[in-house]
């Protein structure tokens, strides 16, 4: 039953993942912006500081090791509102509970978007735009109350 459970992970982080680069009607990839890009990288390198550390990384020196081509702290700023991103560490995002209303947990999000939206990180791990509303409603890990 742990066995099914891994994999169902594995494949709906596959999933998320193909979801977010997406397809356009050509057949070919669509092209992440770089605000899409930053967070996807934070998102798997946090989801390979787990496996590395044992424990997620409570803030970026831990997460940092599992950065590709040693990344500065200047990945967690989005180049969209120029803003420091809000990230939530220490969470084991694969050890939440099934079950919940919404399979997609917050993970990092844009301090402040534009035109009221804002890219948002979940686990699985994917990107999503949402409004300041939707992001009000979405799920986020037990105990964190969104900066909004």
């Amino acid at each position: 039953m742990i066995a099914n459970l891994h994999l169902w992970k594995r494949y709906a982080w596959v999933l998320g993942l193909l979801v977010t680069v997406g397809c356009s009607r050509g057949g070919g990839v669509t092209a992440l912006n770089p605000t899409q890009d930053r967070l996807l990288k934070l998102g798997n390198a946090y989801r390979n500081a787990v496996r590395r550390l044992g424990h997620p990384p409570k803030d970026f020196q831990e997460l940092q090791p599992s950065l590709e081509d040693h990344a500065t702290e200047d990945l967690l700023r989005s180049p969209n509102d120029g803003e420091p991103l809000v990230v939530i560490w220490g969470v084991d995002y694969d050890k939440l509970p099934p079950g919940r209303p919404n399979p997609f947990v917050v993970a990092a999000y844009e301090k402040k978007g534009v035109g009221g939206k804002r890219y948002v990180l979940h686990f699985p791990p994917g990107v999503k735009v949402m409004t300041d509303e939707q992001l009000k409603k979405a799920t986020f890990p037990p105990g964190y109350t969104p900066q909004l």
